[in-house]
């Protein structure tokens, strides 16, 4: 797959789109001046009619001049998981819910736009981390366990993993972390990466987080070993 394409094929916007988890982050920009973006939340779509996106109320009331059925605006959104994209597309409102939440319904497009964000295949792992704040030295062994979250490792490449957490209950305030990754076939011999968090994702009663990683001589020698960039499964 190349790094940056534009599609109207049928099959490609459907398999790409049904990748997002109700939930997801949105940017929708209501006109050409791009200074003009809010934030919302997908609630959820129907192939082929509409996306649904949820709105804060208070951010309605400062756009509700800039919005009414038949208006253009372009979506932008993060396809998580291995796909890793970037997409976009332009549509136009069909309808706006006021009750019991501000709703807006687009519609399904005819042809997106989408950009690879990673520029290392990933794998689908189930792999169990330990994920905690990096430390100063001067912190004591005590202080740094308190901040321990264990979770697991959903996808994971050379540079870069996206972990799911059990335990939080908000994002995390966290950006450098250390992870201490271990494999099954030699849990005795863990890697500790270093890495700085680029996203995070609430759903129901996870936190996602995507960790951007910095170069490991043990994970790069792991990945050699076992030829994973040739597995079929990688396949664009």
């Amino acid at each position: 797959m190349s790094k940056h394409q534009i599609t109207s094929d049928r099959t490609t916007i459907v398999n790409t789109l049904t990748k997002l988890s109700p939930g997801a982050m949105v940017d929708i920009q209501l006109s050409a001046n791009k200074q003009q973006r809010i934030k919302a939340k997908l609630v959820g779509y129907q192939e082929g009619a509409y996306f649904a996106f949820s709105l804060p109320q208070h951010i309605f009331a400062q756009q509700k001049e800039h919005m009414f059925e038949g208006k253009s605006c372009v979506i932008r959104m993060i396809v998580e998981g291995d796909a890793g994209l970037c997409v976009a597309f332009k549509t136009k409102l069909i309808t706006i819910n006021k009750k019991p939440q501000i709703m807006l319904f687009v519609d399904y497009p005819e042809k997106i736009e989408f950009i690879q964000l990673r520029h290392k295949s990933r794998i689908n792992t189930h792999l169990p981390v330990v994920i905690t704040e990096q430390q100063a030295a001067s912190v004591s062994a005590e202080e740094a366990s308190s901040n321990m979250l264990e979770g697991v490792v959903l996808d994971l490449s050379e540079g870069g993993c996206r972990i799911e957490l059990a335990a939080p209950s908000q994002t995390l305030s966290m950006v450098f972390v250390q992870i201490v990754l271990r494999f099954p076939l030699n849990p005795e011999q863990p890697i500790v990466l270093n890495g700085t968090i680029k996203s995070q994702q609430q759903t129901n009663d996870k936190l996602r987080v995507g960790v951007q990683l910095e170069a490991n001589k043990q994970l790069k020698a792991v990945f050699s070993k076992l030829n994973m960039f040739n597995h079929p499964s990688l396949a664009a």
